[in-house]
C-alpha cells in the first residue's frame, strides 16, 4: 500500500487544529472556573438586566470586588445617575466597574455591599447576605435616600 502524502497530510493539520481547538477550550473552561466567578448577567426578573448567582453563595461570602472611580456629585448626570454609588463624602459618587453596577433594588435584599481602599484604588466590594442558590437573582437595596431623589 502506498501513501499518499497529498490526503496525510491536509488530514493530520485538519486533525491537529480540531485537537488544538479543543484543548484550548477545555482549558479556558477550567481557568475560568478556578477564579470563582459567581455572577453572570441576564434578563431580569424585575427590569432590564439583573445579576444571577452561577453557584451557590454562602452567607458573608465575597461575591465580587468591583473596580470603582470615585468622582463628585458634579461629574454625573443625566442616566448615569441611576448607576452610581454614593461615595467617602456627601458629594461624592462611586462610579462602579464589573458587575456590582447591574444589581437589582429591592427591600428584602439577598446582598449588601461596603466602599474599600484598596491597593489600586477603591473597591466596591459586593458580600452575601444570606445563603443564595444557583441561578437566583441578586438584589441590594438602593436605600432610601436614592428612592427620595426619584419620582
Amino acid at each position: 500500500m502506498e501513501l499518499n502524502l497529498s490526503l496525510i497530510i491536509p488530514l493530520t493539520l485538519v486533525t491537529g487544529m480540531v485537537a488544538g481547538m479543543a484543548i484550548s477550550n477545555f482549558l479556558a473552561k477550567r481557568a475560568s472556573a478556578g477564579r470563582g466567578e459567581a455572577v453572570r448577567i441576564g434578563a431580569s426578573t424585575v427590569s432590564g438586566r439583573g445579576a444571577f448567582a452561577l453557584k451557590k453563595i454562602s452567607e458573608g461570602d465575597i461575591i465580587e470586588r468591583c473596580p470603582a472611580l470615585e468622582v463628585t456629585d458634579r461629574d454625573i448626570g443625566g442616566e448615569l445617575l441611576n448607576y452610581v454609588f454614593y461615595g467617602s463624602t456627601e458629594t461624592a459618587r462611586l462610579v462602579v466597574m464589573g458587575n456590582g453596577m447591574l444589581f437589582n433594588h429591592s427591600s428584602t435584599p439577598n446582598v449588601a455591599y461596603y466602599r474599600q481602599e484598596g491597593a489600586l484604588g477603591v473597591e466596591l466590594v459586593l458580600y452575601a447576605l444570606r445563603d443564595i442558590e444557583q441561578g437566583e437573582e441578586l438584589f441590594y437595596s438602593y436605600g432610601d435616600e436614592w428612592w427620595a431623589t426619584r419620582k
